[in-house]
Order: structure tokens, then sequence, then C-alpha cells
């Protein structure tokens, strides 16, 4: 069965706890959080995060279900003033990567991002030495830009940004 992408709900929260943690000790140097952060959060904490991003056109998060499993997930934010919404907090869980779900969560924040007025390129930071989530983009239209800023947990690599101007 493919998966199916949905804008978070708040009683989601448990759901979006699992796949984060998931991820963060999945590919630790694609987040700006640590995990023993994220492991330190209460369940209310939780529960006001997931409840914020299902309301609201500021940001969101989706979440790829396959059932009742999330299998990955996606942010989008919106910064003003800008023409640009940025694509964050991306992961797929390891059984479901090759299976199209990035694709879906990719196709969630770009018809979100549609919806925003003004708005007309999607943006992202992607570590240095993630070569496949950079394939990956470059596969969906992403160009790095020349822009970068440091991995803040380890200033010595990069975080590389890339672009691509939201079809309409």
């Amino acid at each position: 069965m493919p998966a199916e992408v949905r804008r978070v709900r708040p009683q989601d929260w448990p759901h979006w706890r699992r796949i984060r943690l998931e991820a963060l000790a999945d590919t630790p140097t694609a987040f700006l959080e640590l995990l023993g952060d994220a492991e330190r959060r209460t369940d209310a904490q939780w529960q006001e995060r997931t409840a914020a991003a299902a309301q609201g056109d500021a940001h969101g998060l989706w979440l790829a279900w396959e059932g009742d499993e999330v299998v990955g997930c996606i942010g989008g934010l919106r910064y003003e003033p800008g023409d640009d919404a940025l694509v964050y907090t991306v992961y797929v869980t390891p059984s479901a990567r090759s299976a199209g779900v990035l694709d879906l969560l990719l196709d969630a924040v770009e018809q979100w991002a549609r919806g925003l007025a003004g708005v007309t390129r999607l943006r992202l930071e992607v570590h240095e030495d993630n070569a496949r989530a950079r394939a990956a983009y470059a596969r969906r239209g992403f160009v790095e830009n020349g822009a970068w800023e440091p991995y803040p947990h380890d200033p010595t690599r990069q975080e590389l940004e890339m672009d691509r101007p939201l079809s309409r």
C-alpha cells in the first residue's frame, strides 16, 4: 500500500515524537536538534509543538503514513518578509526509502507553499556529508546556490543551501 501524507493533527503527537526521535538517532547530522535534547522534552511539550504545527500558515508539519505507522516527516516554514519557504525536518524511515515517500512529502510542502501569497521559491539546508539527501533533492530540482553556514554541532563542517523555484 502506498504511503499517505497528511498534515499533522494535535492527537498525532506520539507518532511525531517517535519518528522525530528515530530521525535524530538515524541521521544526527541531518538535523540541528540533538537526540538528547528531544528525549528530554516532556509529553506536554510534544503536544504543544504538534498542535502549533497543525494549524495556521506560518509553518506546518506533515507525516507520511503506511497504514497506522508513520514512515516519514517534513516541515515547511514561511519566512516574513520574503519570497521563499523553508523545507526542514525531512526524514524517511529506512524501510520506506526508495518507495516514493520523499516525493510525496515534498509534494505536500510544495502544495502548502503554493497557497502562500508571494512565495516563489523552496529552500532547504543539507549537511555537506549527506550525499544521499543532496542527490535526492537534486533529483527534485533543488540546486546548491553557493550559500552555506557552519554546522552548529561541528563548525568545521557545512550546511549547504539548496533551492528551486516553486512550480505553479
